[in-house]
């Protein structure tokens, strides 16, 4: 069984392929050649974080496995300082059972869930899109806005968080990252948006439907959880819903009281089987409470399976 550490994953899967390879793991799902198996996640004793048990099968692979760890908010407290964000996968032979190989997943949590991001925003955002605004400077947040720009040509970049000095610090890794950006009120870079992604851990709507442009595009990345919500039901109610799962999406993300009739999947659509974006001024939004299948993909790019 191989073994790979943080630094091999990130050597060896960068944000182009997991764009690859998220992609085409939701073309699998829609195609009946992938399936998701039942979510755990629960707190642990005495609050000290959340653990959560991902998995599913990918038959176009010929694999079979699961991603388990979750968020422990008190970690840099710790020696060590670890992320708060921990997470392992591990992935099987389908027909056998054979353990291939465990994988750290820590950056590759990271990639996948800015990679499905890109996608989205490529296939929902209008095509003349222009500005990119982020509100959430987390760990996450650098790397969201860099794959953002392999789905657009953005020519803004606003950033926007609850603390000036978090934003900043924000500016500065993309600027690491050769990114131009710039900070912004949450009415700002909301009301100035093309494609809005949001990824924080907000309990409650993080700005009022109004302040969204007809026609602009949101990727809801920050609610994967019971009690998580980013968005205005109103701004929700009226638009154009896309979500990575049905179920998860109204148990632990943005869904919560919405009729399922109204979303779509998201591997429905990159499969063809339904329609997006209707009009240029049609207000879309995408979901995402991470799959397993994601997982499973950009580890098995990491194994060189």
């Amino acid at each position: 069984m191989i073994v790979i550490d943080e630094t091999e994953a990130r050597a060896r899967v960068s944000l182009i392929d997991a764009v690859e390879a998220v992609e085409a793991s939701f073309r699998d799902l829609a195609n009946g050649k992938a399936r998701l198996f039942p979510t755990v996640r629960e707190g642990v004793a005495a609050g000290r974080g959340t653990f959560g048990v991902k998995s599913a099968e990918l038959s176009s692979a010929g694999i079979v496995g699961l991603k388990a760890g979750g968020y422990w908010p008190g970690n840099m407290e710790h020696p060590g300082r670890p992320d708060n964000h921990q997470s392992t996968t591990l992935v099987f032979e389908r027909d056998t059972g054979r353990p291939i190989g465990a994988v750290a997943a820590n950056w590759l949590t990271e990639a996948r869930t800015a990679a499905v991001g890109a996608i989205a925003i490529r296939a929902l955002s209008r095509e003349d899109a222009t500005t990119l605004s982020i509100i959430g400077t987390g760990k996450q947040a650098a790397s969201q806005v860099e794959a953002a720009l392999l789905a657009r040509p953005f020519s803004r970049i606003l950033l926007s968080g609850r603390h000036a000095e978090g934003i900043e610090d924000l500016r500065i890794r993309l600027e690491a990252r050769g990114i131009a950006a710039e900070a912004a009120s949450p009415e700002d870079a909301v009301r100035a948006a093309d494609v809005l992604i949001t990824i924080t851990p907000a309990t409650a709507p993080l700005f009022p439907a109004d302040w969204v442009r007809p026609g602009t595009h949101v990727n809801a990345m920050g609610a994967d959880t019971r009690g998580k919500r980013e968005l205005n039901p109103a701004l929700i109610k009226g638009a154009r819903l896309v979500v990575d799962s049905i179920e998860q999406s109204t148990t632990l993300g943005e869904m919560e009281g919405v009729p399922e009739a109204e979303a779509v999947l998201l591997g429905d659509l990159l499969a063809g089987k339904v329609t997006g974006r209707e009009s240029a001024r049609q207000r879309t939004i995408f979901d995402s409470t991470g799959l397993a299948i994601q997982d499973l993909c950009v580890a098995a790019r990491a194994l060189g399976h």
